[in-house]
């Protein structure tokens, strides 16, 4: 710690640090004599760190601090790190689907240029003038062989021009007889015996047909393209070319390496397979496609993962409007183990390092925060000798260290404070113990006292009467007041008090006030405090009723609410002045204590909040026309219910 350069009273850590026969000296302590009081506060306040871990272990700040900070910046960096992982396992994936649809695109396109050129051959065949004539012609024509001549020309041309077109067929249905570059015969000594019934007679319409079938119903494979020739709206003939599979996937395959788990299907049937035992399958019978759950309708590409058989596949699906075919390519993932291995060895060094470096920046951090908290220790262990002072010209100087110490010792002498003042108020609660148990001989004094007047009175009249009554009424009153064991009595016995109330005070002031009772039945077996009706129909009737002329009437209300139990006394009575009703309602709400005339409102609102809580008590409003309603409102308990 250094010390300041200006000469003057030294700061207060270097009094903390001096006994108090110094203190007196080290106030006139400057400049020259500073290097020595200097090395006794560095005894003081540098406690060894690995003590104090030592002593506390995991309770130690310095252990809290050092896990605090290091789960603090390790989460968000694990977190930044399983974020990282993730999004570029994505972008892997992404990317790895991305060239799978585009290999996709280029087979779509490919096929699409073939089919494209199939059906172009049959079309331009068909209008070629030879094939009109021979499909036109008898076959005991004289020029049909000249015809057939130049017919075999053409044929040869495309099949040469075209490695993947295995032959190509033309029909005259006129001389049934078919020509193709194998050989030339009549229908009935042709050697794809099967194109005539499953190719030929279905077609209907002016257009091209695509039909997946096997010569002979054997082998090659073809995909047969078939033109038919109209003549008048009459079938005259048809051209067809057909299309070698294995020659259509030996070209693929020039054109792109990554067909093994490629599809090209029409409906549900498969049209091109890597597997030749695939052709013409459906594809819930090829395996990898039904675990994969293709959908064939889809309107737009779409790729996906998929785990098939414990291996996981980008699976795209590529939809082609051209001759109803969708595309679909399974792309396995373990291709591109090496591209994820990569990966994954990267972010375990990555977080490796990270984790070091939080490791070592956390307990950089902890050691500078607990710093201040280790000096702070060490004056505290030594606090007998210790009395911050400061100066107000080096106010300036102090840091945290400084007034956390000033504080710490400022809550020393506070609680030096607070013992003397609890000293002092546990005198007050013995005196106030006192004086309640001197207090608790009064009531029972009087309850006697009233007993023997009422008996004095029976025995004057001989009998019972008006003063005996009100005697034995008030009597009841005071013994109930006594019986303090149970806080809730039932509604039914708090009414029959108040009334007993009621008769002292109908006998005291003939015709003087009516009362209405209007409790619910179902209410009266519920729980009220004890004395709580009573003080209201006083304060109705001393502060409403007594001061007019006129007779009064006073209402006792109860009803159940969705906010519990409400008791309303309303009287027509004087009523009181706008500015004293919001007073008395606000001290109501703050339970502050009130005038004298409204102690039973104070005290029964007090009671119903310590009992209830809160949200109960006592409120007050103007009746409508005239005098006051009070209303007490509280929780609705039945007998068997106990108070928390």
């Amino acid at each position: 710690m250094k010390l300041p350069r200006k000469s003057g009273i030294l700061t207060a850590n270097i009094l903390l640090a001096c006994s108090n026969k110094q203190r007196a000296s080290a106030l006139r302590i400057t400049f020259d004599n500073k290097a020595c009081v200097q090395k006794v506060l560095h005894m003081k306040t540098n406690r060894n760190l690995l003590q104090a871990v030592r002593m506390y272990k995991f309770q130690s700040l310095f252990i809290k601090s050092l896990i605090l900070i290091f789960l603090l910046v390790i989460v968000p960096f694990t977190g930044l790190s399983i974020v990282m992982y993730v999004q570029m396992n994505k972008a892997i994936e992404t990317e790895i689907s991305g060239v799978n649809m585009n290999a996709l695109y280029r087979v779509k396109d490919s096929i699409d240029t073939i089919f494209k050129q199939m059906d172009h051959v049959s079309l331009e065949m068909i209008y070629q003038d030879d094939v009109g004539s021979f499909m036109l012609s008898p076959s005991d024509t004289n020029d049909l062989s000249t015809k057939m001549q130049s017919i075999h020309d053409k044929i040869s041309m495309y099949t040469r021009s075209f490695k993947y077109m295995d032959s190509i067929y033309v029909f005259s249905e006129k001389n049934t007889y078919m020509l193709s570059n194998r050989f030339d015969s009549p229908l009935t000594e042709f050697d794809d015996k099967t194109w005539y019934k499953n190719v030929y007679q279905k077609m209907d319409s002016n257009r091209t047909f695509m039909d997946l079938r096997k010569r002979n119903d054997t082998y090659p494979f073809y995909i047969s393209f078939t033109r038919p020739a109209y003549l008048y709206e009459n079938k005259i003939g048809a051209v067809t070319a057909n299309i070698d599979i294995e020659e259509l996937r030996k070209f693929l395959n020039q054109a792109d390496k990554q067909l093994e788990n490629t599809y090209i299907v029409g409906g549900d049937v498969v049209v091109y397979s890597h597997n030749r035992n695939d052709f013409m399958s459906n594809i819930r019978d090829i395996d990898l496609l039904n675990r994969a759950e293709i959908l064939t309708e889809i309107t737009s590409p779409t790729s996906s993962i998929k785990t098939i058989h414990k291996q996981k596949y980008i699976v795209s699906v590529l939809p082609s409007e051209d001759k109803n075919l969708t595309y679909i390519s399974l792309l396995p993932l373990n291709n591109y183990e090496q591209k994820m291995k990569d990966l994954r060895t990267f972010l375990y060094v990555f977080s490796a390092i990270g984790v070091i470096i939080v490791l070592v920046v956390s307990i950089l951090i902890s050691i500078k925060t607990f710093s201040p908290v280790n000096q702070i220790m060490s004056m505290i262990e030594d606090q007998e000798k210790l009395e911050p002072l400061m100066d107000s010209n080096e106010k300036s100087k102090w840091n945290e260290v400084r007034t956390i110490t000033s504080s710490i010792f400022r809550t020393l002498d506070a609680k030096k404070g607070l013992e003397q003042e609890l000293q002092l108020r546990m005198h007050s609660l013995r005196k106030a113990q006192t004086i309640a148990l001197q207090n608790q001989t009064t009531p029972h004094f009087l309850y006697n006292t009233l007993e023997t007047i009422k008996y004095l009175a029976i025995e004057l009249t001989k009998g019972h009467n008006q003063v005996s009554k009100m005697v034995t009424a008030l009597s009841d009153l005071l013994r109930r007041s006594l019986d303090t064991d149970q806080p809730l009595t039932d509604i039914r016995d708090e009414i029959q008090h108040a009334k007993q109330y009621v008769d002292i005070m109908q006998a005291r002031y003939p015709n003087k006030f009516d009362v209405i009772w209007q409790v619910q039945e179902s209410l009266l077996s519920c729980q009220i405090l004890k004395i709580s009706i009573q003080p209201l129909l006083e304060n109705a009737f001393q502060h409403g009723i007594i001061p007019t002329r006129n007779p009064g009437q006073i209402i006792i209300t109860g009803l159940r609410t969705s906010d519990g139990i409400v008791i309303t006394v309303s009287d027509n009575g004087k009523g009181m002045p706008e500015d004293q009703l919001v007073s008395l309602q606000q001290k109501l709400a703050s339970g502050v204590n009130l005038e004298e005339k409204h102690i039973g409102l104070k005290n029964l609102n007090q009671r119903i909040k310590l009992l209830f809580g809160d949200a109960y008590g006592v409120f007050i409003t103007p009746n409508l026309h005239r005098g006051l309603a009070v209303f007490i409102v509280i929780p609705e308990k039945s007998d068997s219910q106990d108070i928390e």
